[in-house]
């Protein structure tokens, strides 16, 4: 029969049996614990990337789709840049079926109706602009398409108007003061060229408008050294001349106060349209 000291020590063995049993239980199930965390963090994880990676994908095709209209732009404007007008309207219709409405383009539409010889077409589409935030372009465009007819003192009302909502655009104030020179007002024809010249250092067209009026003063000292610093070709200069003594005899022959060429008269030897003309339709040859 066992002695009392001996069943201490098996009931010692076995409680420290039964503890050591439930401390592997217990790290078991730690290990079962941690297993499943972790796994759950790794779903999480992969779920998060996915998800940012479907982000940045969805934002790189929104930038694509937002560019596309940009770049179509940029294409007609380069495309117009270049004088191929027939071409940019061609570009001009699949833009607007592709993207529908868009002012920019409307009034890209109207300068390549006008620059093609359609003015009807044009002058609608000019004046469709007067509502718009290119209001300015409308009024310019209507500007030209008024010099081009002959019709000086209407193309400076219209020009006017686009100066004062596009006050530092040299292309507009160069064709105002060429307008308002044609309509026989040298004098308010002074500071918007002087403007156009001084804001377009590099532009020989409105160096050559600037010693048009120049030479109509009497100031031909002047005129000569502006065509030599800018640059003219012996054609443009030879047109520039032309022009000025043109104007001398218009103003010489006009009534004292009225302006050179009434409204709807043509313009005396030159042609409306000419690849060679500046935008106003009767300006000096710059090439």
């Amino acid at each position: 029969m066992p002695n009392k000291n001996g069943c201490r020590r098996c009931a010692a063995r076995l409680g420290l049996a039964a503890v050591a049993m439930a401390a592997m239980a217990a790290g078991l199930a730690g290990c079962k614990t941690n297993n499943v965390e972790t796994a759950w963090q790794l779903i999480q994880q992969q779920q998060q990337e996915q998800a940012l990676a479907r982000q940045k994908e969805d934002a790189a095709q929104a930038r694509r789709v937002a560019d596309a209209p940009e770049m179509m732009l940029s294409m007609i404007s380069e495309t117009q840049r270049q004088g191929r007008y027939f071409a940019s309207l061609a570009y001009i219709d699949a833009f607007q079926r592709q993207f529908g409405s868009d002012a920019r383009v409307a009034a890209m539409r109207a300068e390549a109706l006008r620059q093609t010889g359609q003015v009807e077409q044009s002058e609608q589409a000019y004046r469709a602009l007067l509502g718009t935030p290119q209001a300015a372009q409308g009024w310019h465009g209507l500007g030209l398409i008024a010099g081009a007819r002959g019709q000086y003192a209407q193309a400076a009302d219209d020009l006017a108007r686009a100066a004062q909502l596009s006050p530092m655009d040299p292309g507009i104030l160069g064709d105002l003061g060429f307008a308002r020179l044609r309509a026989g007002d040298p004098a308010g024809a002074r500071v918007p060229l002087g403007q156009a010249a001084e804001l377009a250092p590099d532009s020989a067209k409105a160096q050559a408008n600037l010693a048009v009026l120049l030479l109509v003063e009497g100031e031909t000292g002047r005129a000569q050294s502006l065509m030599a610093r800018a640059q003219l070709s012996g054609e443009a200069r030879l047109r520039v001349l032309s022009l000025a003594e043109e104007i001398r005899r218009q103003t010489a022959a006009a009534p004292s106060g009225g302006p050179v060429m009434a409204a709807g008269d043509p313009a005396p030897g030159l042609p409306i349209m000419s690849p060679l003309m500046d935008r106003l339709g009767n300006g000096p040859i710059v090439r």
